[in-house]
């Protein structure tokens, strides 16, 4: 059964994800489909979005978007249907290959206005299959927080979350966050000991994380919710690869719907020695030498926001130099097609036009290629030789 997972598993490329309840690939449950097969190779996966998610118009626009992407178009009249929406770029932890966690001085600090998060909601709600709630920091640590999911649930749109659960939460805001209509809650459990827990999510405490998701799913249970699918995921590096077993069976003792095995990315570098495991399944394939040529989905399919509304064209670019535009003060439609993503597409469009150079234009979805310029050990991409951190000089 294991050797079936694992070979099914690799089309995921760096995420392996299994279903607690019959212990099967969730792939085996992605077939006859009309929004096609299982056949997407990055982080994006529509069959993660429950059916009841989607929608005939966003199955219009969605399909549009996957046609307008084949024919490399640089215009394009679909929407983005992903789309990564920051609440905040504060975290509670240190993690080492992280640059918010290295105390990177890239974006400056804050918190997403209420009001600006339904502005942009209400712009997407349409159109969008799934909004993902983080990018550089906890999002949990945002007061708001529950009520924000609340105004998107409520226009039905699928929201995922991955969260350190680090927290010690208040009864109060546990009871409006399980309640708020999050689709799908992500919780990093790097280790089933504190000493290994600790080696990469620095700062937080295993007991709090697992205290946190036990009370998550003993919620979940008792008020007879659906959502949100409770997911303990586990980044394998070179510390923790000998606990992915005691990972499964602890995800498993809980109850949580889902366990996911992900890939760890970092400056190759500076930090793959140290922190890439040996067994090289766990191992994305362009850290062994493997280059990477196929077009990159993100300009066709989606755009990250952050908390000020700038927007990055992939999740492991933070430089705000490098950003697309701002949606708070231009909206998504009037950042979607600017000259910052007309160039971006143009880096494997037949149809050159490149009026700006981009990061993309630079990266060309090679994104562990050594050649890039990176902030510090972490994965972040960046176009500032310059950057500072915390406490440091320049490098």
């Amino acid at each position: 059964m294991y050797d079936d997972l694992k070979a099914a598993a690799t089309k995921l490329g760096g995420s392996k994800t299994y279903s607690i309840a019959d212990d099967v690939n969730i792939i085996s449950r992605r077939q006859n489909d009309k929004w096609g097969v299982f056949d997407e190779d990055w982080g994006f996966r529509i069959h993660d979005i429950p059916e009841e998610f989607r929608t005939e118009t966003k199955y219009k626009n969605f399909i549009l978007a996957k046609e307008e992407e084949r024919e490399q178009k640089l215009i394009l009249k679909s929407k983005p249907y992903q789309i990564d929406l920051e609440p905040t770029n504060i975290c509670n932890l240190h993690c080492p290959l992280c640059s918010t966690g290295i105390g990177a001085k890239t974006r400056e600090k804050g918190i997403l206005e209420f009001n600006n998060f339904k502005k942009i909601i209400d712009e997407i709600s349409d159109t969008v299959l799934q909004v993902s709630l983080q990018n550089w920091g906890e999002s949990t640590l945002v007061k708001d927080f529950p009520k924000m999911i609340r105004y998107a649930a409520d226009k039905k749109i699928f929201m995922r979350l991955s969260s350190n659960f680090s927290v010690k939460y208040t009864d109060e805001y546990f009871e409006n966050f399980m309640n708020s209509g999050l689709g799908r809650l992500v919780i990093d459990l790097d280790g089933t000991t504190q000493e290994v827990y600790e080696k990469y999510r620095r700062g937080g405490d295993l007991k709090t994380v697992l205290d946190n998701t036990k009370k998550a799913v003993a919620f979940k249970r008792k008020n007879g919710l659906m959502y949100p699918i409770i997911q303990a995921r586990m980044l394998v590096m070179a510390h923790n690869e000998h606990q992915i077993q005691d990972f499964r069976d602890i995800a498993e003792h809980i109850g949580v719907d889902e366990i996911d095995l992900g890939n760890i990315q970092l400056n190759p570098n500076t930090a793959a020695k140290d922190w890439l495991p040996k067994n090289k399944d766990h191992v994305y394939e362009t850290y062994l030498g493997k280059r990477r040529t196929t077009p990159c989905h993100w300009p066709w399919s989606g755009m990250i926001i952050g908390w000020n509304g700038g927007v990055s064209p992939c999740a492991i670019v933070d430089d705000p130099d490098s950003d697309f535009g701002n949606v708070i003060k231009d909206g998504v439609s009037g950042v979607w097609n600017n000259d910052y993503y007309t160039s971006a597409r143009s880096a494997w469009s037949k149809n050159n036009k490149i009026s700006k150079l981009t990061i993309c234009n630079v990266c060309k979805n090679d994104t562990h290629n050594p050649r890039l310029l990176r902030v510090g050990n972490s994965f972040s991409l960046t176009m500032n030789r310059n950057v500072s951190f915390v406490g440091m000089d320049k490098i």
